[in-house]
């Protein structure tokens, strides 16, 4: 392993006004890959649960700009304790140079095995493997593929009867179902898992098996084609019995991206007439290395893991202990947790496994690294008997501890800005500690309300406004329903056509009224920080008495308010009650009552209704903890039940036979009825003002996806940025 080291004294990944990052951490040399000299981050593109992906523009020695993506591997605390217990060592992407070698090659191995089989699944192709010394990690980058996640399928409304036609009347009756393209999808996944697993990449099988609900969104649709841009595990294959069975097979329980050496090389040798017809000898020769450096590097990387479900008796072989010793005391001089000298002090004893430093890495966190500094370092020892005994010295610290975590707070905007004078004073007393407490245990918006005086102004001014405010009812739900048409747009889950189809229907003023009620049903999420207090409260009240119904109660609370908003409005609004009635029954319901009105307005705008059902449910699926996410199977599961309710509305309508009338009173009603004016007075002008803020947020809430602001691992690598700094 080659190590290209900096050129230039003055080269650091050092953020500037204009974005552009510096090269000056270290580059591992490997086979064909690029050296890059200067980076500029571009935007955020997505956060797995072992890596962020950033999209960067990269320019390298010889002067070519290329926009690729790093992978930069921050686990979160679940990952990295997962990690850990089962191999009983640190992420290995993170801080093992072998695993992420490992990484490069077995890209570069795996498309060499789709190349050769004439599939038509690509893989994006890495670039170059980099130390990030700021977020402590490794970094790889590859290739940008401009492609997009799965496309749901259509609305069905005919899924059930067809399913009953084909096994209880023994006949095709019906039209047949709309294309899905998750079906293409999982046959392509099903070939590439195959050969993947033939060729001896039997780890990265996990990556694009189908029985791993989230794996679909590792590959992107590219023309008519896919290419798999993630190919490196998060947590070990432990939810597929054929994995297990493969990993007691290899003797490496449980897998974790492993490889079958023996049938890598046999895949290489059988394919060998394939492979010489397909590519030249000099690729023929390249791959060959590829192989052999990835089975090295592999070997390497899980020798030095004490992971006791990898032949338990390698742990007592003097082998082990040398690799190792060789990977903890990297790790320890790339985190610069002590001087070189002292490194190689360490590298000549014998008695490493003992010595305290050791003993306390084996504390997780931040605790176990302040240990090790202390024990290993006379610097970071005298600044703790300082800290200790100097009450200026100790105030000076911890008040820029202080300050550093309020920056933080700031950039995940937990806190508003400085120039808003409503923050803590950067002093470590009560209020930070109130402060870093409810960092710890609520989300970002909660804690800005708790902590800024203008928030909590314009949440009681939207509340208040959707009480009195015929305006802020109607703009809001407006506001709600475009912001979502314009994320499905941009998701290209809706072609230009369809979404101006939609707004066209959004614009129309016979439509007002059912936005106006979902607009404050929606609102009603508002009281959200009231409700959670009042449920919290009510559990605490059950737990001590014994009675569950005080948080029974609670789960009640706002179906009722729905219901009293749909009661007020077919009482004061002159239209007639059957177009409050299914939402009447609807919105009684805990947790879908919130797509009272989009069953509501079925009857008329069925399209606009189904897009807003499936809106709902795509959310659903993807906050679904552990099966959920972005393009998963969960999520387009979730869509796909809103059929159920599509055919279900349909039967119904049918029943009653409004569904002819509404039909042909559709396309005139668009038109036929008037739009009423607002009176332009003070709740006129108090509406307009919080609808134009909530636009503003929603334009830098897409900025900062685009990555004009922090991510969370860039706000944790400032924070370990200061940390250091202060202990230097």
């Amino acid at each position: 392993m080659h190590v290209v080291p900096p050129k230039s004294k003055s080269r650091g990944i050092q953020p500037r006004s204009d974005a552009v990052l510096e090269i000056t951490d270290e580059l591992i040399a490997a086979e064909d890959s690029i050296e890059p000299v200067s980076i500029r981050d571009l935007r955020v593109l997505g956060h797995g649960r072992a890596a962020e992906a950033r999209l960067v523009e990269v320019t390298t020695r010889t002067g070519e700009v290329l926009t690729c993506v790093e992978k930069v591997f921050c686990p979160g605390l679940l990952t990295r304790a997962i990690y850990r217990a089962f191999y009983q060592a640190p992420f290995a992407y993170q801080h093992n140079a072998d695993a992420i070698l490992a990484c490069f090659y077995r890209r570069r191995v795996a498309a060499a095995v789709l190349s050769a089989s004439e599939e038509s699944v690509k893989v994006a192709k890495p670039l170059y493997v980099r130390w990030d010394r700021k977020s402590s990690a490794w970094v790889l980058a590859s290739e940008f593929i401009s492609g997009r996640g799965i496309v749901p399928q259509p609305t069905d409304a005919r899924m059930i009867r067809r399913w009953l036609s084909k096994y209880f009347l023994r006949a095709q009756s019906l039209d047949s179902p709309p294309p899905e393209e998750i079906e293409t999808l999982l046959s392509a996944m099903t070939r590439v898992e195959q050969l993947l697993l033939d060729s001896g990449l039997t780890g990265s099988g996990w990556q694009v098996c189908k029985r791993a609900i989230v794996s679909t969104a590792n590959l992107l649709r590219t023309g008519e084609s896919y290419t798999i841009v993630d190919l490196e595990s998060g947590i070990p294959s432990i939810l597929v019995p054929a994995y297990l069975r493969a990993a007691f097979s290899l003797g490496s329980l449980p897998l974790f991206d492993d490889i079958d050496v023996d049938k890598l090389r046999a895949w290489l040798v059988n394919n060998r007439v394939l492979t010489t017809k397909k590519q030249m000898h000099s690729r023929r020769i390249g791959l060959l290395r590829d192989i052999e450096l990835l089975i090295d590097h592999t070997k390497k990387w899980k020798a030095s893991e004490p992971a006791i479900g990898r032949r338990p008796t390698r742990l007592f072989s003097a082998d082990f202990r040398n690799r190792l010793r060789e990977r903890v005391l990297d790790q320890w001089q790339r985190r610069e947790l002590t001087s070189k000298a002292t490194i190689e002090s360490f590298r000549q004893s014998r008695r490493l496994f003992l010595r305290p430093t050791f003993l306390f890495g084996i504390i997780p966190g931040k605790l176990g690294r302040g240990l090790q500094r202390v024990c290993c370092n006379p610097s970071d020892r005298t600044l703790l008997v300082r800290f200790l005994s100097e009450r200026g010295f100790r105030r000076d610290k911890l008040d820029r501890y202080a300050r550093d975590h309020q920056s933080v707070w700031r950039a995940q905007e937990r806190l508003p800005d400085e120039s808003d004078g409503d923050n803590i004073d950067g002093r470590f007393d009560l209020r930070f500690m109130a402060h870093r407490l409810l960092a710890y245990v609520t989300p970002p918006s909660l804690h800005r309300i708790i902590a800024d005086r203008n928030t909590q102004r314009n949440l009681c001014q939207r509340v208040w406004l959707l009480a009195v405010s015929r305006k802020f009812q109607s703009d809001f739900g407006r506001f709600l329903v475009q912001t979502r048409i314009e994320h499905w747009k941009r998701s290209q889950r809706l072609s230009s056509i369809e979404a101006s189809e939609l707004q066209r229907h959004l614009a129309s003023p016979a439509i007002d009224e059912y936005i106006r009620c979902f607009g404050m049903h929606m609102g009603l999420k508002l009281l959200m920080p009231l409700v959670w207090s009042i449920k919290v409260g009510a559990a605490a009240a059950s737990l001590a008495s014994g009675n569950p119904l005080f948080f029974l109660a609670t789960l009640m609370l706002l179906p009722v308010l729905r219901t009293v908003v749909t009661l007020w409005r077919m009482v004061s609004s002159e239209h007639p009650a059957r177009d409050y009635r299914d939402a009447l029954l609807i919105g009684i319901l805990p947790m879908v009552g919130s797509l009272a009105y989009p069953v509501q307005m079925h009857a008329k705008f069925s399209g606009f209704s189904l897009f807003l059902m499936r809106d709902f449910a795509s959310r659903l699926g993807r906050v679904l903890p552990v099966y959920g996410g972005p393009d998963s199977r969960t999520e387009l599961m979730a869509i796909k039940l809103v059929n159920v309710i599509a055919e279900g509305l349909e039967v119904w309508m049918s029943l009653l036979g409004s569904r002819r009338c509404a039909q042909e009173n559709h396309d005139s009603s668009l038109e036929r009825q008037p739009t009423i004016p607002f009176k332009e007075d003070r709740w006129f002008r108090m509406a307009q003002q919080q609808i134009d803020l909530m636009k503003q947020s929603a334009k830098r809430e897409q900025t900062k996806r685009m990555g004009a602001f922090p991510s969370q691992s860039q706000i944790h690598i400032q924070l370990q940025t200061a940390e250091r700094q202060r202990a230097s």
